[in-house]
């Protein structure tokens, strides 16, 4: 029987981690409305470049977009709404954002296998990479937020398939 509180999920971890795949999985199976956070912010960093400290508040205006659309999505509970996406900076105060509007209502997980098994599944990937250097900055950016986010957030996913991380990790929510 399918749970009738709505949930925003914000998916993230650094690219290769298996976020697209899992909200995914999680639109096919479970009926989530997906919002592919990496493609929004796109449109403030068309040549890229977000990460960079000059960047800051145009990311900021980036995030505030992302959030306005998932709270439109979201609809007051009407939809279940995964987040894909990176967030590439400004993560506190991202998750900040949200847990102040969705409450009880927010989950945040976090993909976070090991390096070695994000720059593989990245290189073997059909769309754009996003390579060892920004894979291993943004993991260890995540790895000092683990006591502030709580770890039982972080989900090590190497040596799953998306399958078995849906299976384990997400089938409840359908």
């Amino acid at each position: 029987m399918r749970k009738t509180d709505k949930k925003v999920l914000i998916l993230t971890g650094p690219g290769g981690s298996g976020k697209t795949t899992i909200a995914n999985l999680l639109v096919e199976k479970c009926g989530f409305i997906k919002i592919d956070g990496d493609n929004l912010d796109t449109k403030f960093f068309p040549n890229g470049g977000r990460w960079f400290p000059e960047n800051s508040e145009k990311l900021k205006q980036a995030h505030q977009k992302i959030f306005i659309k998932v709270k439109k999505i979201f609809n007051n509970g009407e939809n279940d709404v995964v987040l894909d996406y990176i967030i590439f900076g400004n993560y506190l105060d991202f998750f900040e954002m949200f847990k102040r509007e969705f409450g009880d209502k927010l989950e945040i997980k976090i993909l976070f296998p090991t390096t070695e098994a994000m720059v593989k599944r990245d290189r073997e990937r059909e769309c754009w990479t996003t390579g060892i250097n920004r894979i291993s900055a943004v993991r260890n950016e995540f790895e000092r937020m683990k006591e502030m986010v709580d770890k039982d957030n972080f989900i090590n996913t190497t040596g799953q398939t998306p399958t078995k991380t849906f299976k384990k990790y997400f089938n409840y929510k359908c």
